[in-house]
């Protein structure tokens, strides 16, 4: 930074920063080095370094104490390079004698060194915080004896206020505990090298370091685009390192929160993470949270019910984690170079564990991605913009499972109701033979009172008529039990029945009632216009037999009855008017194998006429019911193909399944 760009760094209230690229600065208030530095201790001195010039400015509290100031003072002091020459101009004198006077450093050639330690790198700046804050017992706040290789937070509240199902968590998740661990995830995507107490902190790249990885998108209808999720099974070895993680324009907010299944108290939902860039959301000022507004209670809900369905098709449903002796293997391994910090994926059978604590991109065994002048590896946008990369089928195998379960319940109840039917008519005739016995017992009790003395009974005998008669009463409780529950068991049968002619009346089935009509009329219309008979005689003009024939009508023809002469020989040629009834016509039949009936009156002749007649009615009765019967079964499996899965019954069932549909539709 310059001079000038330092003074705003350390006064209230100024924030210029601008996006670059397609990275998004997440300052906005212009506060947050001001608080954040003079929470961890009461001073901070910050040394600046740029082609041009090198600076150094201290924000005290201590200072501001002692010199009794009214407002903020912030002393700078600037040096241009490459001469090193300092500014006498304005208060560069009394700026530099507060700095030497206030803080940790008391010469100038002190803070010359700091700056000079920057040189490599030309341009950077370095920040040192003293006088840390301490707890009442005179302790740090913060504990850097615990690990030399970390600094700790050992007062971080544990409590889980999401939900009051959750146990409080016995151990601290390591994030609140660690810097190490805080930093390790604190980027989605680091692009920088963070050294702590010596030692480079392993950045992750949490969405791409996930088992069995998913994406589903956000699709709310004020945003210009989808917003991608992404969800796996954790590979950490902490078992509370699950939930969904917020991040806001690169930097995160909200760590491993849980949403969904994972706030039941149970074992489902356990393992997955959930990744995603909320720069829809708006943080409050200590960037830790989120402001709680409309659009943030929208997205947590769409998001617990997307981890309910990324759970429910990598689980089925159930709660079956991963067994606990084995670890989940992520789907690729990434190394970040620490040249130039550039992510790369490695080939299949690398681990994190097998890295060095320094890695390059040389190393890479991938020829497409071994050179530091090689881009990364491009982002699947489009893809994850498109939709969910996986098919929900849970739901639907579910529905199915529903309907299948209902319609078997259905069938069971139906089977139920024929045997309580059968029952019932089994009881009604035990009753009936019950009050038969009784009414010839009451009769025979009767008449042997008149002739027998109860006093000259004997005592086994008293016993003997007590015991019979509390069989008879308990054997009638049992049967007026027993009806009682058929007549609610018949209740609830005619209550599901109608419930099935409800369902009748919801199919809309026009059509198929219209040309059930038209084709009963047609068979109607064939069976009508099928008639006619052949009469065999004798020479003497006696009626041998009458058979009756079907033909088919013809218009503007009406049918007749036909007369076989059996006198006629089969040498003489048929007259225009002789009706050729058969092949076998033309054969001269053996008479004497014919049964002549003996001469009728003509009213037993027209008696005999009408009785063949009413054979020959019943013919048709008998074909016309095995028509109709016919076309019963015909639409049946129609009306089975248009609702396969409704329960018709039997084909005896389709005439009041069409009444029940003809009258709903009128």
């Amino acid at each position: 930074m310059d001079p000038n760009k330092l003074h705003k760094m350390l006064s209230f209230g100024y924030c210029e920063k601008e996006a670059v690229g397609s990275h998004q600065p997440i300052g906005h208030y212009g506060n947050g080095f001001k608080s954040g530095s003079m929470k961890l201790g009461n001073d901070a001195l910050v040394f600046t370094r740029q082609a041009n010039y090198m600076s150094v400015g201290m924000l005290s509290q201590t200072y501001l104490k002692n010199i009794k100031a009214e407002t903020v003072l912030v002393p700078i002091v600037s040096w241009s390079l490459p001469d090193k020459m300092r500014s006498n101009t304005g208060d560069v004198k009394s700026n530099l004698q507060s700095i030497l006077q206030h803080s940790i450093l008391k010469t100038e050639k002190d803070l010359l060194n700091e700056l000079d330690s920057m040189e490599k790198l030309k341009t950077g700046t370095k920040i040192i915080i003293y006088n840390l804050a301490r707890i009442g017992n005179g302790n740090l706040e913060l504990d850097f004896d615990s690990d030399p290789l970390d600094i700790r937070n050992p007062d971080t509240h544990v409590k889980d206020y999401s939900t009051i199902n959750r146990i409080q968590a016995e151990s601290k998740p390591r994030y609140k505990v660690s810097l190490r661990d805080y930093c390790s995830i604190l980027y989605l995507k680091p692009k920088m090298k963070i050294v702590l107490r010596g030692k480079k902190v392993k950045t992750k790249l949490i969405q791409k370091s996930l088992s069995q990885t998913e994406i589903d998108t956000y699709r709310p209808t004020w945003a210009e685009r989808p917003i991608p999720i992404r969800f796996g099974f954790t590979s950490s070895k902490n078992s509370d390192d699950y939930g969904i993680m917020m991040y806001h324009k690169n930097r995160l907010i909200r760590a491993y929160e849980k949403i969904g299944y994972q706030k039941q108290p149970n074992e489902l939902g356990i393992g997955v993470v959930g990744v995603v860039d909320s720069y829809f959301l708006t943080p409050i000022h200590n960037k830790q949270d989120f402001q709680r507004d409309d659009k943030y209670s929208a997205f947590m809900t769409n998001a617990a019910q997307k981890l309910n369905d990324y759970w429910n098709e990598k689980r089925g449903g159930n709660e079956k984690t991963a067994p606990q002796n084995q670890q989940t293997v992520p789907d690729w391994t990434w190394a970040q170079c620490d040249n130039c910090l550039r992510w790369r994926r490695l080939t299949t059978g690398m681990t994190s564990e097998d890295l060095p604590d320094k890695w390059f991109c040389h190393m890479n065994a991938d020829a497409q991605f071994n050179r530091c002048e090689i881009p990364e590896e491009p982002e699947d946008e489009e893809e994850a913009l498109s939709g969910a990369t996986y098919k929900k089928t849970f739901k639907k195998q579910q529905q199915e499972r529903k309907i299948k379960i209902k319609f078997m319940a259905a069938e069971q109840n139906r089977t139920r109701e024929m045997l309580l039917a059968a029952k019932e008519k089994e009881l009604a005739r035990k009753e009936q033979e019950m009050r038969k016995k009784t009414a010839v017992g009451e009769v025979s009790s009767t008449a042997g009172s008149s002739s027998v003395n109860p006093n000259s009974m004997t005592p086994v005998q008293i016993r003997r008529m007590k015991k019979d008669l509390d069989k008879l009463m308990k054997e009638k409780q049992n049967k007026e039990k027993e009806i009682s529950e058929l007549k609610r068991q018949k209740t609830m049968s005619e209550r599901i029945c109608r419930e099935y002619q409800k369902k009748a009346r919801h199919l809309n089935l026009d059509n198929l009632i219209s040309s059930v009509n038209k084709q009963i009329e047609e068979d109607t219309r064939d069976v009508t216009s099928t008639s006619g008979t052949i009469q065999i005689k004798t020479e003497e003009g006696d009626i041998v037999d009458i058979i009756p024939v079907e033909e088919p009508s013809t218009s503007g023809t009406n049918n007749c009855n036909k007369v076989v002469d059996l006198t006629v020989d089969s040498d003489e040629e048929d007259g225009p008017s002789a009706p050729k009834i058969s092949r076998r016509e033309d054969i001269k039949p053996d008479i004497s194998k014919i049964k002549i009936e003996p001469k009728q009156e003509p009213s037993k002749v027209v008696n005999n006429t009408q009785n063949q007649n009413t054979q020959t009615d019943k013919t048709e009765d008998t074909k016309t019911r095995q028509r109709l019967l016919n076309l019963q079964v015909n639409v049946h499996k129609l009306l089975k193909m248009i609702v396969p899965d409704e329960d018709l019954g039997k084909p005896e069932n389709v005439e009041d399944i069409v009444t029940a549909m003809i009258l709903h539709n009128s």
